[in-house]
Protein backbone atom coordinates (compact mmCIF):
# COMPACT_ATOMS: atom_id res chain seq x y z
CA UNK A 1 0.00 0.00 0.00
CA UNK A 2 2.96 2.29 0.46
CA UNK A 3 4.48 1.77 -2.55
CA UNK A 4 1.10 2.49 -4.21
CA UNK A 5 0.44 5.55 -2.33
CA UNK A 6 4.03 7.05 -3.10
CA UNK A 7 3.82 6.56 -7.12
CA UNK A 8 0.00 8.00 -6.93
CA UNK A 9 1.85 11.23 -5.16
CA UNK A 10 4.24 11.04 -7.80
CA UNK A 11 1.73 10.90 -10.53
CA UNK A 12 -0.24 13.83 -8.99
CA UNK A 13 3.14 15.95 -9.01
CA UNK A 14 3.39 15.60 -12.35
CA UNK A 15 0.17 15.35 -13.89
CA UNK A 16 -0.32 19.15 -11.70
CA UNK A 17 2.53 20.57 -13.50
CA UNK A 18 2.55 19.81 -17.43
CA UNK A 19 -25.40 33.57 -3.24
CA UNK A 20 -23.43 36.77 -0.93
CA UNK A 21 -25.27 38.69 1.50
CA UNK A 22 -23.46 41.76 1.89
CA UNK A 23 -21.07 42.79 -0.66
CA UNK A 24 -18.21 42.08 1.75
CA UNK A 25 -16.35 45.01 0.63
CA UNK A 26 -16.43 46.25 4.87
CA UNK A 27 -13.19 46.28 6.34
CA UNK A 28 -12.98 43.25 8.79
CA UNK A 29 -12.22 44.22 12.43
CA UNK A 30 -10.23 41.38 14.22
CA UNK A 31 -9.84 40.34 18.12
CA UNK A 32 -7.68 37.35 19.41
CA UNK A 33 -7.26 34.80 22.11
CA UNK A 34 -5.04 35.32 25.13
CA UNK A 35 -3.08 32.53 22.65
CA UNK A 36 -2.68 35.13 19.59
CA UNK A 37 -1.37 38.48 20.12
CA UNK A 38 -3.79 41.44 19.36
CA UNK A 39 -4.05 42.59 15.76
CA UNK A 40 -5.31 44.98 13.97
CA UNK A 41 -6.55 44.30 10.25
CA UNK A 42 -5.83 46.37 7.31
CA UNK A 43 -8.49 46.19 4.24
CA UNK A 44 -5.89 44.65 1.26
CA UNK A 45 -7.10 44.81 -2.29
CA UNK A 46 -7.45 41.58 -4.12
CA UNK A 47 -6.46 41.75 -7.48
CA UNK A 48 -4.05 39.22 -9.34
CA UNK A 49 -2.00 38.53 -5.44
CA UNK A 50 -2.28 39.37 -2.35
CA UNK A 51 0.44 41.66 -0.43
CA UNK A 52 2.03 40.33 2.46
CA UNK A 53 2.56 43.32 4.94
CA UNK A 54 3.66 41.18 8.55
CA UNK A 55 3.74 43.70 11.27
CA UNK A 56 7.68 44.58 12.06
CA UNK A 57 8.73 43.48 15.59
CA UNK A 58 5.37 41.70 16.08
CA UNK A 59 5.42 38.85 17.80
CA UNK A 60 4.08 35.92 15.44
CA UNK A 61 1.14 33.63 17.29
CA UNK A 62 2.99 30.28 16.41
CA UNK A 63 1.73 27.24 17.13
CA UNK A 64 -2.47 27.06 17.35
CA UNK A 65 -3.93 30.31 17.88
CA UNK A 66 -8.15 30.86 17.70
CA UNK A 67 -9.31 34.40 16.48
CA UNK A 68 -12.61 36.50 15.89
CA UNK A 69 -13.29 38.79 12.86
CA UNK A 70 -16.25 40.68 11.65
CA UNK A 71 -17.07 40.74 7.60
CA UNK A 72 -20.11 41.54 6.63
CA UNK A 73 -21.51 42.65 9.83
CA UNK A 74 -21.21 39.06 11.54
CA UNK A 75 -18.63 37.84 13.90
CA UNK A 76 -16.91 35.04 12.51
CA UNK A 77 -14.09 32.99 14.18
CA UNK A 78 -11.17 30.69 13.02
CA UNK A 79 -8.02 28.59 13.98
CA UNK A 80 -4.90 29.38 13.26
CA UNK A 81 -1.40 27.22 12.97
CA UNK A 82 2.02 29.04 12.35
CA UNK A 83 5.24 26.59 12.18
CA UNK A 84 7.11 26.96 15.17
CA UNK A 85 9.90 28.14 12.77
CA UNK A 86 8.45 30.87 11.26
CA UNK A 87 10.13 33.76 11.13
CA UNK A 88 8.30 37.64 10.50
CA UNK A 89 10.92 37.63 7.72
CA UNK A 90 9.54 34.41 5.49
CA UNK A 91 7.37 34.54 2.98
CA UNK A 92 5.47 30.95 3.70
CA UNK A 93 2.50 29.37 2.17
CA UNK A 94 -0.79 29.51 3.11
CA UNK A 95 -3.81 26.60 3.17
CA UNK A 96 -7.44 27.62 4.04
CA UNK A 97 -9.59 24.47 5.34
CA UNK A 98 -12.63 23.98 5.28
CA UNK A 99 -14.60 21.73 7.58
CA UNK A 100 -17.39 19.58 6.85
CA UNK A 101 -21.21 20.28 6.98
CA UNK A 102 -21.96 20.03 10.74
CA UNK A 103 -18.02 20.04 11.29
CA UNK A 104 -15.99 23.13 12.82
CA UNK A 105 -12.66 24.31 12.58
CA UNK A 106 -10.96 22.54 15.12
CA UNK A 107 -12.25 19.51 14.13
CA UNK A 108 -11.26 19.47 10.71
CA UNK A 109 -7.89 20.53 11.79
CA UNK A 110 -7.66 17.08 14.37
CA UNK A 111 -9.25 14.93 11.50
CA UNK A 112 -7.17 16.56 8.87
CA UNK A 113 -3.67 16.77 10.21
CA UNK A 114 -3.00 19.47 8.72
CA UNK A 115 -1.05 21.08 11.52
CA UNK A 116 1.68 17.69 11.69
CA UNK A 117 2.24 18.62 7.47
CA UNK A 118 2.14 22.38 7.67
CA UNK A 119 5.07 21.68 10.96
CA UNK A 120 7.13 19.89 8.94
CA UNK A 121 6.69 21.61 5.87
CA UNK A 122 6.96 24.97 6.94
CA UNK A 123 3.33 26.47 6.00
CA UNK A 124 0.58 28.50 7.79
CA UNK A 125 -2.63 27.16 7.68
CA UNK A 126 -6.51 28.50 8.90
CA UNK A 127 -9.42 26.65 9.65
CA UNK A 128 -12.18 28.94 9.63
CA UNK A 129 -15.76 28.19 11.58
CA UNK A 130 -19.32 27.91 9.03
CA UNK A 131 -22.32 29.52 9.99
CA UNK A 132 -24.36 26.98 12.13
CA UNK A 133 -21.63 24.49 11.05
CA UNK A 134 -22.27 24.99 7.71
CA UNK A 135 -20.81 27.03 4.36
CA UNK A 136 -23.31 28.79 1.48
CA UNK A 137 -21.55 26.96 -1.09
CA UNK A 138 -24.77 28.13 -3.33
CA UNK A 139 -27.55 25.25 -3.21
CA UNK A 140 -26.02 23.63 0.03
CA UNK A 141 -25.69 24.06 2.73
CA UNK A 142 -28.15 24.32 5.71
CA UNK A 143 -28.47 28.34 7.56
CA UNK A 144 -25.51 29.18 5.74
CA UNK A 145 -27.02 28.37 2.54
CA UNK A 146 -30.73 29.15 3.22
CA UNK A 147 -29.73 33.01 4.91
CA UNK A 148 -27.52 33.52 2.18
CA UNK A 149 -24.37 34.31 4.40
CA UNK A 150 -21.89 36.15 2.29
CA UNK A 151 -18.77 32.91 3.07
CA UNK A 152 -17.21 34.28 -0.10
CA UNK A 153 -16.93 37.57 0.92
CA UNK A 154 -15.63 36.25 4.59
CA UNK A 155 -13.11 33.91 3.09
CA UNK A 156 -12.03 36.80 1.25
CA UNK A 157 -11.61 38.92 4.27
CA UNK A 158 -9.89 36.48 5.61
CA UNK A 159 -7.35 35.70 3.48
CA UNK A 160 -6.10 39.27 3.11
CA UNK A 161 -6.24 39.82 6.94
CA UNK A 162 -3.74 37.16 7.52
CA UNK A 163 -1.85 38.13 4.57
CA UNK A 164 -1.69 41.34 5.85
CA UNK A 165 -0.32 40.36 9.10
CA UNK A 166 1.47 36.97 9.04
CA UNK A 167 4.82 36.23 6.65
CA UNK A 168 2.46 34.83 3.73
CA UNK A 169 3.90 34.52 -0.02
CA UNK A 170 0.50 35.80 -1.93
CA UNK A 171 1.46 33.96 -4.78
CA UNK A 172 1.16 30.77 -2.83
CA UNK A 173 -2.20 31.24 -0.93
CA UNK A 174 -4.45 27.59 -1.45
CA UNK A 175 -7.99 26.19 -0.34
CA UNK A 176 -9.18 22.72 0.38
CA UNK A 177 -12.20 21.38 2.13
CA UNK A 178 -14.24 18.81 2.69
CA UNK A 179 -17.91 17.74 1.90
CA UNK A 180 -19.17 20.93 2.30
CA UNK A 181 -16.30 22.57 2.96
CA UNK A 182 -15.04 21.17 -0.09
CA UNK A 183 -18.15 22.78 -2.28
CA UNK A 184 -17.29 26.02 -0.44
CA UNK A 185 -13.97 25.76 -2.13
CA UNK A 186 -15.07 24.56 -5.21
CA UNK A 187 -17.56 27.94 -5.15
CA UNK A 188 -14.41 30.13 -4.34
CA UNK A 189 -12.21 29.22 -7.00
CA UNK A 190 -15.18 29.90 -9.72
CA UNK A 191 -15.45 33.96 -7.68
CA UNK A 192 -12.62 34.71 -6.52
CA UNK A 193 -9.72 33.08 -7.95
CA UNK A 194 -7.74 35.94 -7.99
CA UNK A 195 -6.87 35.48 -4.09
CA UNK A 196 -5.77 31.15 -4.58
CA UNK A 197 -3.65 29.88 -6.52
CA UNK A 198 -5.46 26.64 -6.22
CA UNK A 199 -8.21 24.61 -4.70
CA UNK A 200 -8.83 20.90 -3.53
CA UNK A 201 -12.81 20.05 -2.48
CA UNK A 202 -12.92 16.73 -0.98
CA UNK A 203 -15.68 14.90 -1.20
CA UNK A 204 -17.64 17.97 -2.83
CA UNK A 205 -19.28 18.97 -5.88
CA UNK A 206 -19.60 22.80 -7.81
CA UNK A 207 -23.04 23.75 -6.29
CA UNK A 208 -23.69 26.94 -8.28
CA UNK A 209 -25.42 27.20 -11.61
CA UNK A 210 -22.14 28.79 -13.48
CA UNK A 211 -18.27 28.71 -13.08
CA UNK A 212 -17.08 32.74 -14.35
CA UNK A 213 -13.90 32.82 -13.27
CA UNK A 214 -11.91 36.65 -13.66
CA UNK A 215 -8.76 34.48 -14.16
CA UNK A 216 -7.54 30.87 -14.34
CA UNK A 217 -6.54 28.97 -10.85
CA UNK A 218 -5.67 24.92 -10.77
CA UNK A 219 -8.16 22.39 -9.41
CA UNK A 220 -7.11 18.58 -7.90
CA UNK A 221 -10.87 17.50 -6.71
CA UNK A 222 -10.78 13.90 -4.87
CA UNK A 223 -13.79 12.36 -4.72
CA UNK A 224 -14.83 8.43 -3.34
CA UNK A 225 -17.05 6.29 -5.93
CA UNK A 226 -18.81 4.17 -2.71
CA UNK A 227 -19.66 7.83 -0.95
CA UNK A 228 -22.99 7.71 0.47
CA UNK A 229 -23.63 11.26 1.84
CA UNK A 230 -22.65 12.34 -1.20
CA UNK A 231 -23.07 10.47 -4.49
CA UNK A 232 -20.10 10.54 -7.00
CA UNK A 233 -23.44 10.36 -9.57
CA UNK A 234 -25.11 12.95 -8.17
CA UNK A 235 -28.49 13.14 -6.52
CA UNK A 236 -29.31 12.31 -2.24
CA UNK A 237 -27.75 9.86 -0.67
CA UNK A 238 -28.60 7.09 1.65
CA UNK A 239 -26.61 8.90 4.81
CA UNK A 240 -27.14 12.48 3.45
CA UNK A 241 -28.33 15.49 5.63
CA UNK A 242 -28.07 18.26 3.72
CA UNK A 243 -31.70 17.32 2.09
CA UNK A 244 -30.55 19.01 -1.31
CA UNK A 245 -29.93 16.49 -4.53
CA UNK A 246 -25.97 17.23 -4.75
CA UNK A 247 -24.67 17.93 -8.44
CA UNK A 248 -22.82 15.25 -9.75
CA UNK A 249 -18.85 15.02 -10.07
CA UNK A 250 -18.71 14.82 -14.24
CA UNK A 251 -21.42 17.50 -13.98
CA UNK A 252 -19.24 19.86 -11.49
CA UNK A 253 -15.79 19.08 -13.69
CA UNK A 254 -18.03 20.15 -17.10
CA UNK A 255 -18.83 23.33 -15.28
CA UNK A 256 -15.53 23.96 -13.90
CA UNK A 257 -13.49 23.08 -16.84
CA UNK A 258 -16.07 24.70 -19.08
CA UNK A 259 -15.38 27.81 -17.24
CA UNK A 260 -11.24 27.81 -16.70
CA UNK A 261 -11.32 27.31 -20.14
CA UNK A 262 -9.92 23.89 -20.22
CA UNK A 263 -8.97 21.43 -23.16
CA UNK A 264 -11.91 19.46 -24.44
CA UNK A 265 -9.96 15.91 -24.18
CA UNK A 266 -8.73 15.37 -20.69
CA UNK A 267 -5.84 12.21 -20.06
CA UNK A 268 -7.36 9.33 -18.26
CA UNK A 269 -5.03 6.75 -15.88
CA UNK A 270 -5.47 4.11 -13.71
CA UNK A 271 -2.72 3.09 -10.52
CA UNK A 272 -4.51 0.48 -8.21
CA UNK A 273 -7.38 1.92 -6.31
CA UNK A 274 -7.39 5.56 -8.02
CA UNK A 275 -8.27 6.49 -11.56
CA UNK A 276 -6.82 10.48 -12.20
CA UNK A 277 -8.06 12.33 -15.05
CA UNK A 278 -6.18 15.56 -16.04
CA UNK A 279 -7.45 18.98 -18.07
CA UNK A 280 -4.34 20.79 -19.68
CA UNK A 281 -4.52 24.22 -21.38
CA UNK A 282 -6.69 25.77 -18.63
CA UNK A 283 -6.50 29.85 -18.53
CA UNK A 284 -3.84 31.25 -17.40
CA UNK A 285 -1.52 28.06 -17.34
CA UNK A 286 -4.06 25.87 -14.87
CA UNK A 287 -5.02 22.38 -14.81
CA UNK A 288 -7.64 20.56 -13.32
CA UNK A 289 -7.17 16.89 -12.23
CA UNK A 290 -9.87 14.61 -10.66
CA UNK A 291 -9.19 11.60 -8.98
CA UNK A 292 -11.26 8.88 -8.07
CA UNK A 293 -10.73 6.27 -4.86
CA UNK A 294 -12.44 2.68 -5.21
CA UNK A 295 -14.74 1.60 -2.72
CA UNK A 296 -13.79 4.75 -0.91
CA UNK A 297 -16.49 6.73 1.45
CA UNK A 298 -16.97 9.88 2.58
CA UNK A 299 -14.64 10.96 5.32
CA UNK A 300 -11.42 12.61 4.86
CA UNK A 301 -9.35 10.02 3.05
CA UNK A 302 -6.68 8.77 5.21
CA UNK A 303 -7.67 10.89 7.79
CA UNK A 304 -8.66 10.42 11.56
CA UNK A 305 -12.09 8.74 11.84
CA UNK A 306 -14.44 11.40 13.42
CA UNK A 307 -16.02 10.57 16.97
CA UNK A 308 -19.62 9.06 16.52
CA UNK A 309 -19.04 8.61 12.62
CA UNK A 310 -19.23 4.96 11.54
CA UNK A 311 -18.65 5.60 7.86
CA UNK A 312 -15.31 3.99 6.95
CA UNK A 313 -12.30 6.15 6.30
CA UNK A 314 -10.81 4.90 3.21
CA UNK A 315 -6.75 3.88 2.88
CA UNK A 316 -5.99 4.49 -0.26
CA UNK A 317 -4.72 7.54 -0.34
CA UNK A 318 -3.98 10.29 2.24
CA UNK A 319 -5.74 13.40 1.16
CA UNK A 320 -4.19 15.86 3.06
CA UNK A 321 -0.87 14.51 1.77
CA UNK A 322 -1.81 14.34 -1.60
CA UNK A 323 -3.69 17.63 -1.25
CA UNK A 324 -0.12 19.86 -0.01
CA UNK A 325 1.90 17.93 -3.31
CA UNK A 326 -0.51 19.71 -5.29
CA UNK A 327 -0.24 22.59 -3.86
CA UNK A 328 3.37 22.74 -4.28
CA UNK A 329 3.48 22.51 -7.68
CA UNK A 330 1.56 25.48 -8.37
CA UNK A 331 4.38 28.64 -8.39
Amino acid sequence: MNRLFAAVLFAVLILSVGCSGRDGKDEPTVTTSPASPGATASAVTGTATVAATATRGAALPKGVSHATLTSGGLERTYRLFVPSNAKASDKLPLVIGLHGGLGWGDQFAANSNFETLAEAEGFIVAFPDGTNRTWNAGSCCGQASSKNIDDVGFLASLIQHLAATLPVDGNRIYMTGHSNGGMMSFRFGCERPDLVRGVAPVAGSLEIPKCQPTRGTSLLAIHGDADQNHPIEGGEGDRSIAGVPFVSMDDSLSRWTGGMQCEANPSHSTSGALTTTLWKGCRDGATATFIVIADADHPWPGGVARAGVQDRVSDKLDATLAVWSFFKTLR
